[in-house]
């Protein structure tokens, strides 16, 4: 009988997690989540000017960014604010 094992990404509110690879690990957003987390959302990290989490990808950052400009609940300066934020924020690139 072979051993399996199992590996679980526990993704918090604000679509942040740490991603275990062979040499080590990472934190990155995984998807955009809840903006407002005041742990790690982020308009939370744009209001507070913190290091922005890197993006898990272009991808992943390219449908944030979609998201936010789809969304009817954000005015439009915060909007800007946002997508702004979330163009220079760097990411991890695409395997």
């Amino acid at each position: 009988m072979s051993e399996q094992t199992s590996q679980f990404t526990f993704v918090r509110p604000g679509g942040v997690a740490t991603k275990t690879f062979a040499d080590g690990a990472e934190t990155m957003r995984i998807c955009l989540g809840y903006l407002h987390d005041p742990d790690d959302g982020v308009i939370a990290e744009m209001h507070a000017k913190h290091d922005p989490v890197p993006w898990q990808s272009a991808k992943i950052r390219d449908e944030a960014i979609w998201s936010v400009e789809m969304r009817g609940d954000l005015g439009e300066e915060t909007r800007a604010r946002l997508l702004a934020w979330i163009k220079d924020t760097p990411y991890y690139e695409d395997t």
